[in-house]
């Protein structure tokens, strides 16, 4: 009997904030005390690692992306490796240029 209600005081202090946090919205600032005011969630995002960094269309078609570097083809058909792994000025680096042989 005891556990019976126990368990329905308890819950009825659930029910009853509950309502007093879905009401709250809606009540006047002088209602609630100041220890039940919180401070709102702003939505935070992390910054990118490194930013954005610029690859010079002329270095070619993009092929491919591995281990954060890019494969490109130029308009002769060599193959270019692009480190893209730093910061700008000094990246995008160009790591590997391949050419075929006749």
């Amino acid at each position: 009997m005891t556990l019976d209600r126990y368990a329905k005081i308890v819950l009825t202090v659930i029910a009853v904030a509950l309502v007093i946090i879905a009401a709250r919205p809606w009540l006047p600032e002088s209602f609630s005390p100041d220890t039940f005011r919180t401070t709102p969630a702003l939505a935070q995002t992390s910054a990118p690692k490194y930013g954005e960094l610029v690859v010079p269309k002329a270095w070619g078609k993009y092929i491919a992306y591995s281990n954060n570097n890019l494969l490109l083809e130029a308009p002769d058909k060599s193959l270019r490796v692009v480190d893209l792994d730093g910061k700008a000025p000094e990246y995008p680096r160009l790591k590997v240029i391949v050419h075929w042989g006749q």
